[in-house]
């Protein structure tokens, strides 16, 4: 996917790419096993922080007590066998569920 961003006077091209991060908030110390985003984004820093967000909202958390998992984030989906469930944050997927205001 690709988006055009205004630079004043240029434009310029941004592709947006598909990563996956995985989160560990406070639960972790419980043993709970950590949340795994999908998310678009130009970087990897954009989306983690995208996903950090929405994890922390979403999860009723501070920011300061999540924990981004390096060694389970990346550019692209999960591995089809994964063997873990991942939350898919990509704009097709969530207006397939409705959110966004589509029905």
């Amino acid at each position: 996917m690709d988006r055009d961003i205004d630079l004043g006077c240029r434009r310029k091209q941004q592709v947006i790419k598909i990563f996956t991060v995985t989160i560990a908030g406070p639960e972790r110390f419980d043993g709970e096993a950590p949340y795994t985003w999908v998310v678009e984004a130009p970087d990897v820093t954009s989306a983690m922080n995208k996903a950090v967000a929405y994890h922390a909202l979403s999860q009723d958390e501070q920011v300061c007590d999540l924990e981004i998992d390096p060694l389970h984030t990346f550019e692209g989906l999960p591995p089809e066998n994964c063997g873990y469930h991942w939350n898919d944050l990509r704009s097709a997927a969530l207006e397939a569920e409705g959110a966004n205001g589509c029905p």
